[in-house]
Order: structure tokens, then sequence, then C-alpha cells
């Protein structure tokens, strides 16, 4: 018998938690949310176990299964999805829903006019709209002055932005 399995059985809680323990760090390691479920379920079966009732391991890696596929197919399966509105002045000014209901903050930012907080050089630069600081690139120009007025035309990634100048030089 190994020690894994010695551990199971005097204490399932342990292997339980460790497991969960082990999908939280892959998570943070991976930037990815996919992990979260299965975390989540191997802690309610430590928890479960905590209480005391003992299920055996078939049991409890059945549950563990389960309880994840439960999990993604409410979060991805059954949760409504937007894309996220075209490029352009015409673009839909409201935020696109993600799978677990947040919003897209960055989508309600296409079309918005802003200022290069600082010189743009070789067609990378900073805006700022609403008294935030984005990383952008231009479309078109490769260098822009600060305080020049430039139009978001589309969120690229996460939080860069493609943007226009509104002055032309």
């Amino acid at each position: 018998m190994t020690t894994l399995e010695a551990l199971y059985l005097q204490e399932p809680f342990w292997i339980w938690l460790g497991a969960g323990a082990l999908f939280v760090s892959l998570n943070l390691a991976t930037g990815s949310s996919l992990l979260l479920w299965p975390s989540l379920a191997a802690a309610i079966i430590a928890c479960v176990d905590l209480a005391g009732f003992h299920l055996g391991m078939p049991v409890e890696i059945g549950l563990f299964g389960a309880l994840t596929a439960v999990a993604y197919g409410i979060v991805y399966g059954l949760a409504p999805t937007a894309k996220v509105a075209a490029a352009g002045p015409a673009a839909s000014a409201q935020p696109s829903k993600t799978p677990l209901g947040t919003t897209n903050q960055t989508a309600r930012l296409i079309g918005r006019i802003g200022r290069t907080t600082g010189d743009f050089r070789n067609g990378v630069g900073r805006v700022g709209i609403d008294g935030a600081e984005w990383a952008a690139e231009l479309d078109g120009d490769d260098e822009l002055p600060p305080e020049t007025p430039v139009r978001v035309m589309r969120v690229m990634g996460a939080a860069r932005l493609q943007v226009r100048s509104l002055t032309s030089n």
C-alpha cells in the first residue's frame, strides 16, 4: 500500500483538500478560470469527508467528476454570451457579457474619444479615457504628440486599444 493510499484511508479530507489546492495553484499559474470548478468540486468533497461521510474512493471520484461537469455545464453551457461589438463609432456602447455574467468593461471603450498621455513612438503609446490610462497602438500614424485627441477603433486583447488620431498632421 502506498503512502497516498494509506493517507486516503485514514483521512480522505486531506487528499481532497490537497487536490483542490493543486487546482487553485494551477488556476493562478495559468491565469485561466477553467480550473476553478474542479477546485470547487474537490473542496465540496473535502467538506463531505470532514463531516464524517466517507463515501469511498470510487464514489468520491465519480462525485468529483459529476460536480465538475455540472459546474462547467451551468457556467459555460447555460449562461448567455454576447460577442464584442464590431469596431467603429457606430459600435454598441453596451459592454458585452461573459459566461460568468460579468461585463467586459473594455468593449464600452469602442468609439470613445480620449487623449494621448505622452508621445506615441513607432505607433505605440498610452491614451487617457475618463481618468484611466490604457496601452494603445495607432491605426495609421506612427507618431503623435501628447494631448492629441484620438478615437478608440477596437480593443485588442484584454487591455490594449487601437486608436486613430482625430487631427490631421
